[in-house]
């Protein structure tokens, strides 16, 4: 089940597909924080789209 995200996550569906969602099985799984660039967020957790939500010391909604 996704969450509401955090401000900073992406994924490369983003850049091409304005109606993108999350459940659809095209969706490359493929995320990283826009803070760090990488597939960690700031605490060193994971980044993914049920991972980076508001039980997250960094989440910004």
């Amino acid at each position: 089940m996704i969450q509401c995200q955090c401000k900073h996550l992406r994924c490369k569906e983003m850049f091409h597909s304005p109606d993108m969602k999350f459940d659809d099985p095209m969706h490359s799984g493929i995320f990283w924080c826009n803070q760090t660039t990488r597939g960690v967020g700031p605490d060193g957790g994971f980044v993914d789209g049920e991972e980076c939500a508001s039980t997250r010391g960094c989440f910004e909604e």
